[in-house]
């Protein structure tokens, strides 16, 4: 019985996180223009969106754990330990995005030769992990709630669902960032 449920629950969904794939990848194929204009930025695409899914996967992880524990459920969600979960996860992007700016244009820099604009890179990075985390914070919120509602296990939904809805949300955000520190600097 457990394995056709979470061949039930799981299946539609990682069918749907396969095209999600391709789709991330048609959103990283639409920016070679800019990898030619800007020094770096493929050097940081792996990184944001492994920390992407790192922070998301774990964020929701922990709101799967916190309902099974009964620490929170559908109509409790907005309780201490949501908002530190939702806190942490925002504090984490923040930091680990300066990080892996930093740490990009230095590899940039000693690996390629390539100089590399440390206020560009470094803001595109932040800008993209924060508008990112804001916005897969919400989605992991949303996608908890409905799972809850629905009475499945989040386990089975949440993991595949974040990873790629986080890898597409990531290419978009560093696209956008990029696109806007172009014009700033």
């Amino acid at each position: 019985m457990i394995l056709k449920q979470m061949v039930k629950q799981s299946l539609p969904l990682l069918i749907l996180c396969g095209i999600g794939g391709i789709f991330t990848g048609s959103i990283l194929g639409s920016m070679v223009d800019i990898f030619h204009r800007i020094p770096g930025l493929l050097v940081v695409i792996p990184g944001i969106i492994a920390l992407r899914g790192n922070i998301s996967t774990a964020f929701g992880s922990r709101l799967g754990s916190a309902y099974h524990l009964g620490l929170i459920n559908a109509d409790n969600m907005w309780n201490d330990a949501l908002k530190q979960n939702v806190l942490g996860s925002l504090v984490l992007s923040i930091l680990v995005s300066a990080a892996i700016g930093f740490i990009a244009y230095v590899t940039t820099f000693v690996f390629f030769q390539q100089q590399v604009n440390l206020f560009f890179l470094l803001g595109t990075v932040l800008l993209a992990g924060i508008a990112s985390g804001l916005l897969l914070t919400s989605f992991t919120i949303g996608i908890i709630y409905l799972v809850f509602k629905r009475g499945y296990d989040p386990d089975n939904i949440t993991g595949p669902a974040l990873a790629t809805v986080g890898d597409i949300t990531t290419m978009l955000c560093i696209f956008a960032s990029a696109l806007i520190m172009e014009v700033i600097v």
